[in-house]
């Protein structure tokens, strides 16, 4: 069976290099410049580019990340108990040479469904986290650990999420 090219592909694939695009697909990452930013997305490993100066949490696996400019957003599973694993990121970071700020930690109930409809069941979710931001002279980091009781988020038993929000030190802080 032969293969042809349709047209659509053809005129994509012109507009992307008259535009100075590129598009590097692989297995598990996805990269590339689109009219002069570029980007950069990964499923189960850090994405193409992320800055190596900046750490990752111990006893982790990525589970996505992406970024585009500079700017990343990565999220990992971490196995053990939220409150040591999230102290260890942050000494991590402080032995790196980042100040640490705005820490913040605790517990919140979060429940899905309405009184105004008493047919519906109602799901109540705990939220256990913290958050804190840690700064280099080039790189602003969020972090933010979190541990629900729900399930399907992509988590195994016994882990915890750490999503972090990497951005030039000159930009300011990243947003939540």
């Amino acid at each position: 069976m032969r293969r042809t090219t349709g047209p659509l592909t053809v005129v994509v694939s012109v507009g992307l290099v008259l535009a100075g695009c590129s598009l590097h697909v692989s297995k598990h990452q996805v990269s590339g410049s689109f009219f002069g930013h570029n980007f950069s997305g990964a499923n189960g490993s850090l994405p193409a580019g992320f800055p190596s100066s900046v750490p990752v949490p111990d006893n982790s696996r990525v589970l996505v990340g992406g970024g585009t400019d500079n700017n990343w957003d990565v999220a990992f599973a971490v196995t053990g108990s939220i409150t040591s694993g999230t102290m260890a990121y942050e000494s991590k970071f402080r032995s790196a040479g980042y100040s640490i700020s705005n820490v913040q930690a605790g517990t919140s109930p979060d429940t899905n469904g309405s009184a105004s409809n008493a047919g519906s069941p109602s799901t109540t979710v705990t939220v256990t986290g913290s958050t804190f931001t840690a700064d280099d002279a080039q790189w602003t980091v969020r972090v933010e650990s979190v541990s629900t009781t729900s399930s399907g988020n992509g988590l195994r038993a016994g882990e915890f999420a750490i999503n972090i929000t990497v951005v030039p030190a000159s930009s300011g802080p990243p947003g939540t």
